[in-house]
């Protein structure tokens, strides 16, 4: 069933870029199937899947157990632990309507997927664009772990990712404030990259210089200084020591400061900083959500000595498709169905070869 649905939605945003001449095959109301179908497979996937992942029973058991909870003592696990208040609340509130974990997972998960359509839109400005970046996250496959088993901060990205679709579309800064502290508090580890987006809004950044600034930073990445400038941290954070303590290795094979991380950041990057110095016909908020990627990656970067790195790496991560997809959509030269069924190719492609196909067809 999956298999089925995913193929009709991938004929379908396939249309978009072969039919894009026809009348209304782009209209928005012909983008409301591809993404229910995708929002659909994404959510039955991240329900089903990743039971073996610690996390996700983790989470499972921690909601049957605030379902039961009165609000006085969630607001007491806030104050006394440090939990992040609208992750708890979240819980609670499902919890209202159900005890049954596998309902937690499903709205979970259509929440994130739904804030990611409504940031993409916003950004995007069109249904059909928005249906074909969607498809190549799920192609991707990070967001479908996020909104599966590492909830808290597949629930914060989602929340960022729609702060930052403010910032492009140049909202006034205290709806992007609102929406980015939600997002912290759903995931603290979210607080140094809702702050690099409101850096995006508040200042205007070069290419080159944000570019100088992210092969610095690539220096402490490789030499492992970055851990030396953290050190502070370390003492004041607790969370940063215990992810750097090195009995993790244990459980995290590949260690830190792993180069394969900063290719899959490098690559994206030279893509998009190639399309800013030769594109003609990029949307004007194309150098900002350049700006923010590097920005978001330095992050992950100056942070590349801790274990379970990549999940900071996700902040940056998360962009890329949108940021690999916008210079192929907005281009309208000769080859442009060619340029457009080659993205999809491409994303394609990846899937296969990464496996983010295979829980199409379960065991």
């Amino acid at each position: 069933m999956t298999l089925l649905l995913f193929s009709l939605a991938s004929l379908w945003i396939a249309a978009f870029t072969l039919l894009g001449q026809v009348r209304y095959v782009r209209h928005w109301t012909n983008t409301l199937f591809p993404l229910a179908a995708l929002v659909a497979l994404n959510t039955i996937i991240a329900v089903r899947e990743n039971f073996e992942v610690v996390d996700k029973m983790r989470y499972g058991r921690e909601f049957e157990v605030l379902s039961f909870t009165p609000f006085s003592e969630v607001l007491t696990d806030f104050v006394t632990n440090g939990r992040e208040p609208a992750f708890l609340v979240f819980n609670w509130i499902i919890g209202l309507l159900t005890r049954d974990m596998m309902v937690f997972f499903t709205i979970t998960a259509i929440v994130c997927n739904l804030l990611l359509i409504l940031a993409l839109w916003i950004i995007l400005g069109t249904g059909w664009q928005t249906a074909v970046v969607l498809f190549t996250t799920f192609c991707f496959g990070f967001f479908l772990d996020y909104s599966s088993f590492l909830l808290r901060q597949g629930l914060s990205i989602s929340f960022l990712m729609l702060g930052l679709a403010l910032v492009l579309r140049k909202s006034r800064i205290l709806p992007v404030i609102a929406v980015l502290a939600i997002g912290v508090c759903f995931h603290w580890s979210a607080l140094p990259a809702a702050l690099v987006i409101l850096l995006v809004k508040l200042v205007r950044w070069r290419n080159e210089v944000v570019l100088v600034l992210w092969l610095l930073v690539t220096a402490t990445y490789f030499t492992g200084v970055n851990a030396r400038l953290a050190e502070p941290l370390g003492s004041s954070i607790e969370q940063v020591e215990t992810y750097s303590n090195p009995d993790l290795a244990i459980n995290y094979a590949g260690g830190t400061n792993r180069p394969i991380f900063w290719v899959l950041s490098a690559v994206p990057l030279g893509i998009s900083y190639l399309a800013t110095r030769t594109a003609k016909a990029l949307p004007s908020w194309y150098p900002q959500l350049f700006t923010a990627y590097v920005l978001l990656n330095c992050y992950f970067l100056l942070m590349g000595f801790v274990y379970f790195s990549d999940r900071l790496a996700a902040y940056s991560w998360s962009l890329i498709p949108l940021l690999i997809c916008t210079p192929v959509l907005s281009y309208h030269g000769r080859g442009q169905t060619a340029a457009r069924l080659g993205l999809l190719a491409a994303f394609a492609i990846w899937a296969i070869y990464f496996g983010s196909f295979d829980a199409l067809t379960p065991a």
